[in-house]
């Protein structure tokens, strides 16, 4: 399998964290292992065998998900960043969590020249050209963020999930209660799980790049309470132990 990541259009880049391609499957089927990362994605998928084109939302996951994909199928992914899709559409983020829907039977942000002319693109240049241009043209029309919740997944990200969610909705002059409400619409988990999420992929790139310490050393510095804390936490997000993720 071929994966690669392509940034889109500055003016974009405020809402949207990637764009992928996924392609050049080798023989009858492949699986592999899809991490969460606090973001949702828009997925179109085209089966050149079977002719067939579908565009999916998956939405913020809590734990990892397996995948299978037959080798003549090509994906096209938007990874939104955290609220990035709710300044394109109104439809709450949390009736995702965890789950994979069909974009059509939903409010989507894209209209049917888009859907028509996507399968057509070859390149992974004009992929990318025609849903900048697409998107772009949505701006004058995007919906107002709440900016409370921007500013806290922006502590979030750099206290590396270490953070105190309680000082966090102080910090946003929100009351816990109507924090968590607003936070979990907005990202489709709780700032709990979120934070949690957050921290795993820190400790996650921290483990890659100190091939040599010890899980102690990694889960003091990655914020966990001691190394069973930070195997109990890889089990539960990658399905793995961080041992076996480093190896």
């Amino acid at each position: 399998m071929l994966y690669k990541e392509y940034q889109p259009d500055a003016l974009l880049s405020p809402y949207i964290e990637t764009y992928w391609i996924s392609n050049g499957f080798t023989g009858e089927r492949k699986s592999y292992k899809i991490l969460p990362d606090g973001c949702v994605d828009i997925i179109f998928s085209v089966d050149k065998t079977k002719n067939t084109f579908y565009a999916g939302i998956a939405g913020t996951m809590t734990t990892f998900l397996n995948v299978n994909n037959q080798n003549s199928v090509q994906m096209f992914g938007i990874r939104f960043k955290p609220m990035g899709i709710t300044a394109f559409t109104r439809v709450s983020v949390e009736e995702f969590t965890d789950r994979n829907v069909e974009l059509t039977s939903v409010e989507t942000l894209f209209g049917k020249s888009f859907y028509d002319t996507l399968p057509e693109k070859q390149l992974a240049e004009e992929i990318i050209k025609h849903t900048d241009n697409y998107l772009i043209n949505r701006l004058p029309y995007l919906y107002r963020s709440d900016r409370q919740i921007i500013r806290a997944v922006d502590l979030i990200y750099l206290a590396k999930g270490q953070v105190s969610l309680s000082e966090t909705a102080s910090n946003v002059c929100l009351c816990q209660r109507h924090f968590e409400r607003k936070f979990k619409c907005s990202i489709g988990v709780s700032p709990k799980t979120f934070a949690g999420i957050i921290r795993f992929k820190y400790a996650l790139r921290y483990l890659r790049s100190h091939p040599h310490s010890d899980l102690l050393s990694v889960a003091v510095e990655c914020g966990y309470y001691d190394h069973a804390h930070l195997i109990k936490d890889f089990k539960i997000l990658s399905g793995d132990t961080p041992g076996k993720i480093r190896r």
